[in-house]
């Protein structure tokens, strides 16, 4: 994530991956508070929790491991804070 102008909270919230590449990218920007990061995050749980309903009803869908990538992103955050997050998660990595 390679961006020299300030995160735009509202957009990332309302669709993380338009302005992050990968969930980690989250936790590396420096224009995001703790809970904002949390928020993105969680959002992005959010949206890969649906893409994975979605694949196992045989649409088509993204990638398997996104959900594990936020999980991790989550878990780092996590670690970092002290602030568990607001949902129960399984981490297989």
């Amino acid at each position: 994530m390679a961006n020299a102008r300030p995160i735009d909270f509202d957009h990332a919230l309302a669709d993380p991956r338009a302005v992050f590449n990968e969930p980690a990218d989250v936790l590396a920007c420096a224009d995001l508070d703790a809970t904002r990061k949390r928020q993105v995050l969680e959002r992005w749980h959010h949206d890969a929790l649906e893409l994975e309903t979605a694949e196992g009803e045989g649409m088509a869908g993204g990638e398997q491991p996104m959900m594990q990538r936020v999980n991790a992103a989550l878990a780092e955050l996590e670690r970092q804070t002290g602030i568990k997050a607001e949902h129960k998660r399984s981490i297989t990595s």
